[in-house]
This record gives C-alpha cells, structure tokens and sequence, in this order.
C-alpha cells in the first residue's frame, strides 16, 4: 500500500506518469479546478486534479490512517471527434487495476461530475481513487 511521506498529494505525479502513456493524447496538465480546462490548445488531451479523501479506518487514537484519494481525469476533445469512445477506453485502460509506482491499485468510481459540452469542445470526466496509508503523530 502507497504510504504518504513528505507530499500528500504525490500519487498526482504517479497518475500523471500513467496518464501520459495514453495513445493519442497529446498533453497531460494538472489543473487546480476546473474552470481551468475550459479552453485547451490542443486535442484530445486530459487534465487530473484532486478531488479529496475518504478515510476508511485508524488505528492508534487516529495517528495511522488508511484513506483512498478520489483523482479525476477529464477527457478534453474537440466536440464531435470521432475518436473520443476510443481516447475514453484507452484512458480507462491505462489506469483502472493499475499499479503507480507503488500507489494503486487504482480503481474507477462514479464520477462526481457529469460531461460538459460547448461550441468547440466536449469534456468526459473519470474518477479514480487510490488507498494509501498516513502516519501521523504516534506521541
């Protein structure tokens, strides 16, 4: 199980690894919120951002936490691309049961958002979630 040390949100970076071996997207990019992903220079590409925690059990008054980080992934397409089932699967394919530099088993949930389409671009949202271990203060 990936435990978390200096960064809590380093499994970002392990998903960013995952996501650029993608076929055919041609650019990853963290993003802070989603208002950022409104214009994208070139498609398809995907965007991740953290989406937050769920602690699932602790032990030692709370000091040691198992919890799972939602992470979503947004497919960016031009709007009526014939290609986007495909970059959708292909997406899925690269990180769902997937292990990350010794985060994962990566596991698909229900996206918390639905897809988003304007006048040039089409936004398919995935959501995964990873568990990971937290050692807090033991004194």
């Amino acid at each position: 199980m990936f435990e978390i040390k200096d960064n809590h949100l380093a499994a970002g970076d392990l998903l960013a690894e995952a996501l650029a071996k993608v076929p055919g997207i041609r650019h990853v990019k963290e993003v802070n919120d989603l208002s950022d992903i409104d214009k994208p220079t070139a498609t398809p590409c995907l965007f991740y951002l953290y989406y937050g925690d769920q602690l699932t059990d602790a032990a030692n008054a709370g000091a040691n936490m198992q919890l799972k980080q939602t992470w979503l992934v947004v497919l960016a397409e031009r709007k009526g691309s014939k290609q986007a089932g495909t970059n959708i699967t292909a997406t899925i394919r690269a990180i769902a049961g997937k292990m990350t530099g010794g985060a994962g088993p990566w596991q698909r949930v229900n996206t918390p958002i639905k897809p988003k389409y304007t006048n040039g671009h089409a936004f398919y949202p995935l959501a995964f979630t990873c568990q990971m271990r937290f050692k807090g203060a033991l004194k």
